[in-house]
This record gives C-alpha cells, structure tokens and sequence, in this order.
C-alpha cells in the first residue's frame, strides 16, 4: 500500500458562490464571531462565522480586532463558511497574521461580524460598539507588516521597554542616551520609531473607543508585540510625565504622538487623571480648561463618562473613512442622545449634536423661569454650548454647514481662545442673553455690536506651512507692528501707562518678537523622537507660537473707532465685531441675508472684561446666525 500525505486543495474562490449573510439572533445583543480556522503560509485563509452574544451565559469568549481599513476597498477573498467573502488587503494581512497552524482562533471583527450592506443592522451594532470591545477578553491591533525601518524601530522599543522595567527609569534626557546604551539624537532607529507611532492606525477616530474601553490591549507589529501599558511607559520616557489635568484644549496635541492624545483619554476614562483638589459641586471639564494645576480638572461627578463633546474636542485630528464616524466612533464612550443611523448625511449628524448643544440650553432656561432665576454663564450646560460655538465658525469648516455648527472633519484653525491663556475672559459679562434655534430661523443670538473691522493682516502664521518658522513669525509680527502703529495712542483699549497693543502684548504672553512664550509650568518637553528641539532658544520657541500661541491661525486687526486685537484669518474689511451676552470672547460675524454668518473668536483688547457691554453709546440687538 502507497502512503501519500494529504493536502489540503487550495481555494479556487472564483468559483465559490459569494456568502450571504444570516438575520443576527438578536438585535439588542446579538452579534456574530469570526472563528479563523487553523492554517498557515500561503493557505487560503478560512472563517467560520458562528452567532454568539456580547453578554449573558451564552457569549462565546472572543478578542476584538482593531485595524484600518486602508482605502476600504474589499479586492481580497477569504473562505466564510464554505463560501467566497470579499475583504480589504489589510483584513487579510491580519488574518494571515493571526491564525494558528493548529487551533481556532475567534475574533470579533466589525468588516466581517457586520453585514455591512445593511444599514439597519450596522446602526444596531455601531450602538452596541462600546459593549463589544468591553466584553472582548482583550483588543488586539494590527499595525501592519514591517516596513520604513520598523524592524529598527521596534528594536529600540523593546531598549525602551527594558530601561522602564529592569532600570526603574521614568524620564530620559536627551544628555542621557548614552550611558543607557542607546543611539544618539538623530539616528535612524528614532526615526523609524517615530514613524512606527504615527503609523495610520494611530490616526483612527474608531481607535480612541476601541482601546479607551478594555484594558486589555496588545499592539502588534510584524512579529513583534508590545501592550498598550508598554507603549505608555516608552512614550513617558520620551516625552516626559503625562500632564495631570484632563487638558480638552486640542491645539496642545498640534504638535504631539497621536498615541498622547488617544492615552489622555484613555486615563481619564479610567479616572487616572486627577489633581489634589477638591472638586465643587460647580466645577466641571468644560469650566476647569486652563492650564492651572492648582484648579479642579475633573468633573464632581467622577462616575460619569466625558461628555461627547469633550471626546469630540480631543479626538478632532483623528481621522474616519466615514464622516459620520467621527461622532458615531465616540457614542460608546460618552454621554448622549444620538443614535446612529448612516442613512443621515454626515452634515445632519453634525448638526443634530449641535442642536442638542442648544437644546441643553433652552431646556435649562425653561427651569430656571420656572424658579424665577436668570441663567448663569457657568452653568454647565452654557459652558459646552460656548466652547461649541467657539470651535465652530467659517473659519473651522469645509463641509456646507450652518456658521454655528462645527466641521468635526477637519482641524481647528487657531487655538480657542475661550479655553484661556492662563485666564478667563468674561466679553459677554456673567448672564446669558437670548440663546435659541429656530429650525425656520437659525441661531438667535442677543448682545452688542462693538465695532466694524476697519484694517486686518494676512499673514497666516500655522504649524504646517513650509518654510523657515521663525522667518513666519517675524514676518507676522512685523505686519502686526505696522497696524497697530497708527491706532494704539486713541485704541479704547489703551491707559495712562500702556498702549493698547503693548498691553494685549503683554496679556496674551508674548514677547517682544512676536514669540509666545505662556505656560512654561504646564508645557511638556519636546520628545526625543522629534529633531526640532536639537537646538532649542527657550525665548524663541517657534514651534510652541505656532501649536499653542493666540496668534496661530489669526491676524492683527484695528477697528474703525480704534480697538486692537486678533481675529481670525480671512476676516475681511466691513466685517463687525459683536459682543455675545454671556460669551467669553467678541466674535466676527460677517453679514449674510437678514443674517450673520459667524467667522470666528475675536481678541480685543479693552474688551474682554464686559467693557462693550458698559458702553452707553452701544444699543442691545437681538441676531441671528446662520
């Protein structure tokens, strides 16, 4: 008799009828599970997709795999339970990567475990995202196979890894490196690192729920593996302790690992980040913003997940191959009233969040009359409707949106003023004017006209123009100097013993060359992974005035009665200047129709204290943005 080994037949998927997806077994907890059947090399990879539940006695123990989907496009065959299933190249990389030659491996992933075609179903389960990956025994990322020097990279990790484990070290300096065996500023294991951090997952809305909500989670590259604890220890040696306030103001993270920003959000959801204080009962994350760290950071209510608009604000840079995601990504972490439905137009999601912004407000006005007390701007809900508005504007949107909703798909333009530097502003005084939507209207708005625009700059100072930065900003500066010049003798906002534009000068921290030079108690250092602090003037820090300076995306105006101060770029001559009842900073508004269009915060100076407000000359009106 003749022994041959038995082969198993590779997949000829062209003529393997496509699978057809089953009804889920429940549409509140029913979810499906990949289980990767054994194999490897260049085997066809195989699935059997079973039906289990995200809780109760009958779950089915899983992982849940993180990914990127790349381009989205599914060019890629696997076998599903006996048929032919599309997948993007990316899916397959990773279901080759993780199979096992000899056992089953399951997995909750969203592009297989979601019939994607049915818009019912992925709203179900997109709402049911949150308790997926809490219920999984551990997240499992999928960086990608080695590239770029990744090998490299890894290698200095794991150096990285030992140093926190076996040396009890928690901070490297740069004058350090040596003496602990590792390579020189500059040298091409940093780089590939640093490439390795910034790899296109890291830039994912989806990772921020997926990653915040288990603490269990395994980063794998290649054949290399770090956890999330790892990585947070390696980016702490390289950047330094994490600051310990629950900083929402997103023009810190300009500059920083993306990885930063995603494990603040992480530690605050696992109530990690705290300060010695006591909370009160009126303090909240909206209201305690400044970089202060002897003021309260943490809501009283530490039981309660952020509010969406809190995960919106930290997550902004990150991208979704689906606008909608950008909201919906976060709905498992924080509190809310959206469902989602990708039926609705990305514009409509967007502004359904603002409408709830607003609606927060009405609903609170109506309590308050009920009580016969007026409303105060620190109320919590005013707070998140005025940092909203403060990060809308023409200024912060590319999507056809109304002025006063904001474009979660894109950048803020300019750090917001209404977070402070250093101090609060208090334009609009302490009580709230007419704060309303209309669906026929738009948003009505009550204060004063302070002044019209009367000359305005151009020059755009940002992190990301090319060319030499200090060059921009002394460019910057001196376009400021020369508009300002012929005004801050009359400018309302000069006194006695400083002229208007020495004492914004002063007040917004910048020195005498334009540089900001503000909050050196709170600002981190620059990582070791970064080659633009190898030579450094702690005086002319280019990159902190272009990250987290007042003048970064915004442009030296004066007024036509005389004011100073910053707008924002692209503001125009005739545009006005307008006081909001309860707001903390002036906006420009630009007329639209029987309407405004709102452009963005303004700075200026001699008004930020409620002075508009005082004046006589300056009738109260009632507007409305659209």
């Amino acid at each position: 008799m003749n022994l041959t080994r038995w082969k198993s037949p590779s997949v000829q998927y062209e003529e393997t009828p496509d699978f057809r997806y089953g009804l889920l077994q429940s549409t509140k907890t029913g979810i499906r599970l990949a289980q990767i059947l054994p194999g490897s090399g260049n085997k066809g990879v195989a699935i059997k997709l079973i039906d289990s539940y995200v809780t109760g006695r009958d779950k089915i123990p899983y992982d849940a795999l993180s990914y990127t989907w790349g381009d989205g496009a599914r060019t890629k065959f696997i076998s599903c339970n006996g048929r032919r299933l599309a997948v993007t190249p990316a899916l397959l990389e990773a279901l080759q990567r993780f199979r096992d030659k000899d056992g089953v491996v399951t997995l909750w992933i969203d592009q297989i475990c979601i019939c994607q075609e049915r818009v019912k179903e992925r709203n179900q389960q997109v709402q049911m995202m949150g308790d997926i990956f809490r219920s999984a025994r551990k997240v499992v990322v999928w960086l990608g196979e080695h590239y770029d020097d990744s090998k490299l990279g890894m290698q200095l990790a794991n150096q990285l890894r030992h140093i926190v484990r076996h040396q009890n070290v928690n901070e490297l300096q740069a004058g350090e490196l040596d003496a602990h065996g590792l390579p020189g500023r500059g040298h091409k294991k940093w780089k590939a690192l640093a490439a390795v951090l910034r790899r296109p997952w890291f830039w994912r809305t989806w990772v921020v729920q997926e990653v915040v909500l288990n603490p269990n989670v395994e980063l794998v590259l290649g054949a290399n593996m770090l956890t999330w604890d790892d990585l947070e220890s390696i980016v702490g040696l390289l950047e330094g302790p994490i600051p310990k306030i629950w900083q929402l103001d997103q023009a810190f993270s300009t500059a920083e690992l993306p990885f930063s920003r995603i494990n603040r959000i992480r530690l605050r959801h696992r109530r990690l980040i705290t300060t010695p204080t006591t909370p009160t009962p009126s303090s909240n994350i909206l209201t305690d913003v400044w970089p202060d760290e002897s003021r309260t950071s943490i809501e009283n209510d530490q039981a309660d997940d952020p509010e969406l608009l809190d995960l919106l604000l930290m997550s902004r840079g990150l991208g979704a191959t689906d606008p909608r995601d950008k909201v919906y990504a976060l709905l498992g972490l924080g509190k809310h009233e959206i469902v989602p439905d990708y039926q609705t137009s990305p514009e409509d999601v967007f502004i359904e969040f603002a409408q709830h912004q607003i609606g927060s407000v009405t609903d609170l006005r109506s309590r308050k009359e009920r009580s016969g007390a007026e409303v105060n701007v620190s109320e919590r809900e005013v707070r998140r409707a005025m940092v909203m508005l403060s990060c809308a504007g023409r200024q912060n949107q590319e999507r056809s949106l109304p002025s006063w909703v904001p474009d979660w798909t894109v950048n803020l333009a300019s750090r917001p003023l209404i977070f402070g530097l250093g101090e609060r502003y208090s334009a609009g005084g302490s009580k709230l004017g007419m704060f309303d939507y209309d669906f026929d209207v738009g948003l009505q708005l009550s204060g004063v006209l302070l002044d019209t625009v009367h000359h305005v700059g151009s020059a755009l100072l940002d992190f990301d123009i090319p060319g030499d930065p200090h060059t921009l900003i002394s460019n910057w500066w001196r376009e400021a100097q020369q508009i300002a010049l012929e005004r801050i003798a009359r400018s309302p906002g000069s006194t006695l013993y400083l002229d208007a534009f020495e004492a914004m000068r002063r007040r917004l921290h910048m020195c005498k060359h334009g540089y900001y030079v503000g909050e050196s108690r709170s600002r981190r250092r620059g990582s070791l992974l970064d080659d633009a602090d190898l030579v450094t003037d702690a005086a002319h820090d280019a990159v902190s005035t272009l990250t987290l300076g007042p003048t970064r995306g915004r442009v030296m105006f004066a007024s036509s009665t005389g004011f100073l101060g910053l707008v924002p770029h692209g503001t125009r001559e005739g545009d006005v200047v307008f006081v909001i009842r309860g707001a903390d900073v002036p906006y420009i508004l630009r007329q639209y129709g029987h309407g405004y269009e709102l452009i963005g915060e303004a700075y200026v100076q001699g008004a930020m204290g409620g002075e508009g407000l005082e004046m006589r000359e300056l009738v109260p009106q009632d507007i409305v943005l659209r």
